[in-house]
């Protein structure tokens, strides 16, 4: 006999008769606990305990059934595993070029129910983040502000443009794009400091620091890097980098396995909110998968720079391992 038997044979039959009765008419009839109190001629606080104890008892089994292409499960995990405000999983795809696509897509399907007249969302540049504009569909106007976080990329090895990004999404949310004006990296900081002084430059960069949403993508360290395709990463500052244990970076700043961050020859040059600045954002949204990106999505989840994540079934498994 097992230890559910032997609990049930412990409890008197008329009151064991009145738990499956009020278990029955909650889950399989579907009646609220107001509903099945007054067909007892129970009190409302007495058939919750009954429903409870059905449950403890183990005459309850719940199963939720996935439609196919969700994974909430591995979802709630990934949540819980790096204390995130929330996850989105979507379906493994064989190239990187349509992973960017799929995962695009799934980004869009997350921000466009939050937009509205109050929201600003800031955007950094990356390959996948450029096809957000194709993916997003035409929406009703939201009146939501869409600005750069990081000084623009037109390099045509970028293959994108950032301020099209912009201002694409925001002509089919029917918003209003908000730009920096200023280049990826300055020649050194005193000019960088310069430009910050600069009030229009100061109030962009201050509109992008208290944005409410963040959508970014991380970088990697070898010469399939954004970074180094534009020409910002040369091959001694990739060597310099991979020698001192960096893995990724975010706004052109790169940390190591452990999300802290590496100093570089970038560093005061570079045109953009700090790490630190993303997590003060309430959502911080970070936009990746693919093997060759693991180590640095891990990275950046160490380090607490992101909330939110969006990625795929073999990525989501692995960062649990």
């Amino acid at each position: 006999m097992n230890s559910k038997n032997a609990n049930m044979n412990a409890i008197p039959p008329e009151e064991l008769r009145m738990i499956t009765r009020a278990a029955w008419l909650y889950y399989m009839q579907g009646l609220t606990q107001s509903e099945i109190a007054d067909e007892l001629k129970l009190s409302r606080v007495k058939v919750t305990r009954l429903v409870s104890r059905a449950k403890a008892l183990g005459m309850v089994e719940i199963r939720v059934i996935q439609p196919p292409g969700f994974f909430v499960g591995l979802e709630q995990e990934l949540i819980k595993r790096y204390q995130l405000k929330d996850a989105v999983i979507t379906l493994d795809v064989s190239s990187a070029s349509a992973l960017r696509r799929v995962l695009a897509r799934a980004a869009a399907e997350w921000l466009t129910p939050r937009l509205d007249n109050d929201t600003v969302v800031g955007f950094s540049m990356g390959r996948t983040l450029a096809l957000l504009p194709e993916v997003t569909q035409p929406m009703e106007p939201t009146g939501a502000t869409f600005i750069e976080v990081m000084g623009a990329s037109d390099s045509l090895n970028s293959g994108f443009s950032s301020y099209t990004v912009i201002g694409r999404m925001a002509e089919i949310c029917g918003g209003q794009a908000r730009l920096l004006d200023v280049p990826t990296f300055v020649s050194s900081p005193p000019i960088r400091d310069l430009i910050l002084e600069e009030e229009l430059i100061a109030k962009r960069f201050e509109m992008a620091r208290n944005c409410q949403i963040l959508v970014t993508s991380v970088g990697t360290v070898d010469k399939d890097a954004l970074m180094h395709k534009i020409g910002y990463l040369t091959d001694d500052v990739l060597d310099q980098l991979k020698r001192e244990g960096a893995v990724g970076d975010l706004l052109g700043q790169f940390f190591d396995a452990k999300g802290q961050h590496i100093s570089t020859p970038l560093d005061g040059r570079v045109m953009a909110l700090q790490l630190d600045d993303l997590k003060n954002i309430p959502f911080s949204v970070l936009v990746s998968g693919g093997k060759e990106k693991e180590a640095a999505i891990r990275a950046a989840l160490e380090g607490e720079y992101v909330n939110v994540l969006i990625t795929d079934v073999k990525t989501a498994n692995n960062l649990l391992q």
